[in-house]
């Protein structure tokens, strides 16, 4: 099996290599002059596009809204900077005018200019928002029409200063059909809400935002899904590797996917020059306290921490850091033994991505300790990893591509033969960036549940449509 895994992570990569490869040449050739591309402050519209479209596909509405900000207020910075440098021609024009004018002997009538009154904005915004996301699957265990992560969401902010905000935001989530395809999902899931829940909470969170600081409180996106979230944009798979969605939940008790009643906060660090081409450093820090250990009855964490870093040039190259931990007091109870946890919660990652407005790449890999579990909910020790592709073949039509694979330690006999290995092909079509698009993909599994039983593959289309 690992044979095959190697097989497929070798023609990933080197099919991505070969993207790559083919994207600079078409940049070598293209009409834009080359001192401008490396201008720092340049940006091209292809690049603002693709950062644009990176966006919309991602998970969390609030981080969105964030990089919009962050990004309004560094053209803004731009433009300054622009006429601070522009030359001073124009103002000594101006100035010889005035003097001409000063000697005048006949006393001249001043002309009134009209002056365009500041239009006063309110100061408070509020907004709806949603995405119906559909999904029909087929496998060897029969075929399932249902939902694949719908949700409504309401958003309010109040401007409290000139560029500060205070806001609030609550997003549920909903099954317009039914949420019978986790039976399809052993091993591991997006967390899109439990088996049988036709309504549940995605997220709620009050907070403020500042341009160099964002603190919130509620159930929120982890720090650990800043870096996650590079590999999580498969359409109907994914994110099973590297514990973002651990324990067949969303993620919350353990506070590494829509983590609950966590309080958090966002530094946006800049130690370099404005014209440097890294943009200001991301650092995330957050907190928890008293959660459920999934799986484990009348058992909680003590304090948990998430830790994540993220590091983002203005070429569109990242590279991120995560740590999450969370504290199991009791290792003596006998429900904890039971299920194989051994010590406190832990989940290193690190990831990294590069983009154009032709491609995507997202790598990540994840060490986890007492923090993911088989399908039947026995904790080990492993080693997670996974990769996504996306590829522009013709305008509208991407290529996407990638694996997930996670396995246990060889001295973590308590979790019997459990393996998840899958690699995804798959087709979609954008018809508004990646807000409103059509999909079909292919899941190869080669999974092995702890008991020994294979997981066949699976076939899904769907189709996801925000607004």
């Amino acid at each position: 099996m690992r044979s095959r895994l190697y097989l497929f992570v070798v023609l990933c990569l080197n099919t991505a290599a070969a993207l790559a490869e083919v994207n600079s040449d078409a940049e070598v050739s293209a009409s834009v002059p080359v001192k401008a591309a490396e201008s720092p402050d340049l940006v091209a519209p292809e690049q603002e596009e693709a950062r644009r479209q990176v966006v919309s596909e991602e998970e969390d509405p609030q981080a969105q809204k964030t990089t919009e900000r962050q990004e309004k207020i560094e053209e803004a910075i731009e433009q300054e900077q622009k006429i601070e440098q522009a030359p001073a021609v124009g103002k000594e024009q101006e100035k010889a005018r005035e003097e001409v004018k000063s000697e005048e002997e006949e006393p001249r009538f001043e002309r009134e200019e009209e002056i365009a009154q500041p239009v006063a904005k309110d100061p408070f915004d509020g907004d709806v928002y949603g995405s119906i996301r559909l999904r029909y699957r087929t496998s060897d265990n029969g075929s399932i029409l249902g939902d694949s992560g719908s949700r409504i969401g309401l958003e309010g902010e109040y401007l409290t200063g000139q560029e500060s905000w205070a806001y609030a935001r609550v997003e549920v989530g909903f099954n317009v059909l039914d949420e019978l395809d986790q039976l399809l999902t052993p091993g591991g899931g997006a967390g899109e809400g439990k088996q049988g829940d036709s309504l549940f909470p995605r997220l709620y969170s009050v907070g403020i935002e500042t341009p160099a600081v964002v603190a919130s409180y509620g159930k929120s996106w982890s720090t650990y899904y800043r870096i996650s979230n590079f590999t999580d944009r498969f359409d109907s798979a994914g994110s099973s590797a590297v514990g973002t969605f651990n324990v067949n939940t969303d993620g919350g008790a353990t506070g590494t996917g829509r983590a609950d009643n966590v309080l958090q906060t966002r530094a946006f660090i800049s130690f370099l020059p404005e014209d440097s081409r890294v943009k200001p450093f991301n650092l995330n820090i957050q907190l928890q306290s008293d959660q459920p250990i999934p799986g484990v009855d009348g058992e909680n964490y003590q304090n948990a921490i998430g830790l994540s870093a993220v590091l983002e040039s203005r070429s569109d190259h990242t590279f991120g850091i995560a740590y999450n931990r969370a504290r199991v007091e009791n290792l003596d109870d006998p429900a904890v033994q039971a299920a194989g946890i051994k010590g406190d919660a832990e989940a290193y990652l690190i990831g990294t991505r590069w983009f154009d407005e032709q491609w995507y790449l997202g790598f990540t890999l994840a060490r986890l300790r007492n923090h993911e579990a088989t399908d039947e909910g026995t904790y080990f020790l492993g080693w997670g990893s996974e990769l996504y592709a996306r590829y522009r073949l013709v305008k509208n039509y991407w290529l996407v591509a990638g694996y997930n694979w996670l396995i246990p330690d060889k001295g973590e006999t308590q979790a019997g033969e459990y393996e998840l290995l899958y690699g995804i092909v798959g087709l979609r079509y954008s018809i508004d960036e990646f807000n409103r698009l059509v999909y079909a993909e292919m899941r190869l599994d080669s999974t092995i549940t702890e008991s020994g039983e294979a997981v066949g593959n699976i076939f899904t289309v769907g189709i996801r449509w925000d607004f």
